[in-house]
């Protein structure tokens, strides 16, 4: 019979040793989720100047081509942090995320509520590689 305490150890020093890559896994998780039940929430824009059925159906388009725009976005962060042992793989990672964030920064004004939490999530991550690559760059002159 296996012991199953060496598989937590070693996912508890992970977690321990990258603590903020958790964090934006688990902040990714949960804008995913908001993004899924904002599908069911009209869009204000539609009801007012497009003369849209009150009871709207569920943006099932929208939404899955929002997760699946978030889905490859963390892979391709995930390839980088992966496959990049450079200090500044955080720069090439805020260069992948600033395109998403200006493409879908021109449409958030008559965005539907899962794409409005798209932007969000885009100005999230921005923020916290831009900040990381703040830290890394006052890291390497400190050094």
């Amino acid at each position: 019979m296996k012991n199953t305490t060496p598989y937590l150890a070693s996912v508890i020093a992970y977690i321990k040793a990258h603590p903020f890559k958790v964090v934006f896994v688990i902040l990714w998780a949960l804008f995913v989720y908001q993004i899924i039940m904002a599908g069911y929430r009209p869009n204000p824009f539609a009801l007012r100047y497009m003369d849209s059925p009150e009871p709207q159906p569920y943006a099932t388009g929208l939404v899955v081509t929002l997760n699946v725009i978030m889905l490859l976005h963390l892979a391709v962060l995930a390839a980088i942090d992966f496959y990049m042992r450079s200090r500044w793989k955080f720069g090439l990672m805020l260069i992948v995320t600033l395109p998403l964030m200006f493409f879908f920064g021109m449409m958030i004004m008559h965005a539907p509520p899962a794409l409005v939490w798209m932007m969000m999530w885009t100005v999230l991550a921005c923020a916290y590689l831009l900040l990381t690559c703040i830290w890394q760059v006052c890291r390497y002159l400190y050094n």
